[in-house]
């Protein structure tokens, strides 16, 4: 098993938990939907966080080829951003004591400013791993930064709006999906 084998499977068993975290929260909705109160925000948000988990598999393919000088600290690079992904993915679902809420407009106010913050870090190591390990420049990646300057805004401004929320559910679920078709065909190349 060379390094990279190694360490892709380390990621895809922390990408499956989350998919896991949001598949049993959708099984667990759609047990309860009679007495669920779905809330569109938390919906589209759910799905970007499931689709982010996907691209996250999908692209470390790319390291094959990428990466030569497999360290401890290019290891920690490349797990962080999935382990942010399956903290969010646990998250966006009750769980524990709060396992029986069925309210997810209530439960997506009181817990999107932690999700938030929390994506707001998942960028930050996404545009320092893309420069460390994939060499782009740090202005090449203006979107990542637009889409952490949005989290940093809702975050620092207590933005509770519902259609704030909502604008910024639906661009963040669009932006994701459009990135994973416009990518979706290159794993070929990194095999």
């Amino acid at each position: 098993m060379d390094p990279f084998e190694y360490v892709v499977v380390l990621t895809s068993l922390i990408v499956g938990l989350g998919i896991a975290q949001i598949l049993t929260g959708i099984a667990d909705v759609i047990s309860n939907l009679k007495k669920t109160k779905l809330y569109l925000p938390h919906i589209l948000y759910t799905l970007a966080i499931f689709f982010l988990l996907i691209q996250e598999w999908w692209i470390n393919y790319q390291y094959a080829s990428e990466i030569t000088s497999w360290t401890l600290m290019v290891v920690i690079s490349i797990i962080a951003y999935p382990i942010l992904l399956f903290v969010m993915a646990r998250m966006i679902f009750p769980t524990g004591i709060r396992g029986n809420e069925t309210d997810f407009k209530k439960y997506y106010y009181d817990q999107w400013r932690y999700l938030f913050t929390i994506g707001i870090t998942t960028v930050i190591v996404s545009i320092t791993q893309n420069i460390i390990i994939s060499d782009l420049s740090l202005f090449s990646q203006w979107p990542q930064f637009l889409y952490g300057l949005t989290y940093l805004a809702f975050v620092t401004f207590n933005i509770q709006k519902p259609k704030a929320h909502l604008v910024f559910q639906i661009i963040v679920f669009a932006v994701t999906l459009a990135l994973i078709i416009m990518n979706g065909n290159e794993l070929m190349a990194y095999l």
